[in-house]
């Protein structure tokens, strides 16, 4: 089931005989001042493994997502998770719901070293404080689970007691989908994984969020469509605030209203 084929119900609650999905958006917005970032969008996750959002340079993309993890709250609408109203809640308790979110920027702790790193979101997850100092005890009880998310992200496990700092860049964004796949999400939002990367480490990112999305739904926000193509089933293209149109990447691509948003109305027409 598609979003195209399964839109929110806008009133009332979810029909009972449908299964709810795993996050829905009903009629959501967002105004800054007079300023509408995110205008009526309504959307429903659910049967896909990846999704992409899309969409030229002040679409609203940003915002979606930071509404989407609860680091903005909407202005008007409903969010949903599991058909459980999630709406206005903070991005912590959005967390230990099941939604992560993973940032454009890189948000690892250089001083820290790659195993410390690790054991904080697992820490966390788990209720107890942040003991580094007691180091033969969270080895011992985290230990595994630091070398087995280690194996996943493809950082050597000899390296974790470096600094974080000394890792290159592609994998301080490995680490750092690391300590997001620490926290056990079962959605994860990527905002823009790749940026900043060279040709080898987007295609090494590109794999292992496929791997990620195993058991998972994983949301990539990305302006490389190279990387939305390979990896997104569905894709959701925003213009102005609004959701402009969704579908597969090839369908998708030859919208002339999607054209048209990326390259002007000339463009489109030529492609008609």
């Amino acid at each position: 089931m598609s979003l195209a084929e399964a839109p929110i119900a806008t009133k009332g609650p979810i029909a009972a005989n449908a299964a709810p999905a795993l996050l829905e958006l009903a009629n959501v917005s967002k105004h800054f001042g007079g300023f509408v970032a995110v205008n009526d969008v309504s959307l429903r996750f659910a049967g896909k493994s990846i999704y992409g959002i899309i969409g030229p340079n002040g679409a609203g993309k940003t915002t979606l997502f930071n509404l989407l993890s609860g680091v903005l709250k909407p202005t008007h609408g409903r969010m949903l998770h599991r058909g459980a109203d999630i709406t206005g809640m903070p991005a912590q308790t959005i967390a230990r719901r099941g939604i992560v979110r993973s940032f454009q920027i890189t948000s690892i702790f250089s001083n820290l070293t790659i195993a410390e790193n690790l054991a904080l979101p697992i820490q966390r997850r788990e209720g107890g404080g942040t003991r580094f100092w007691a180091r033969n005890r969270w080895r011992e009880q985290h230990g595994a689970e630091i070398d087995e998310l280690l194996d996943q992200v493809g950082i050597q496990r000899d390296w974790q007691d470096r600094r974080a700092s000394s890792l290159p860049y592609g994998l301080k964004r490995s680490l750092e989908l690391g300590i997001s796949l620490a926290a056990r999400p079962e959605l994860l939002l990527l905002d823009e994984p790749t940026a900043g990367m060279s040709l080898q480490d987007i295609g090494r990112i590109t794999d292992l969020i496929r791997r990620i999305a195993a058991g998972r739904m994983v949301i990539v926000v990305e302006h490389n469509l190279g990387v939305i193509s390979d990896l997104a089933e569905e894709i959701v293209v925003m213009q102005q605030g609004k959701v402009l149109t969704i579908g597969a990447y090839e369908d998708v691509r030859r919208d002339p209203r999607v054209i048209a948003a990326y390259l002007g109305t000339r463009a489109a027409e030529g492609h008609a």
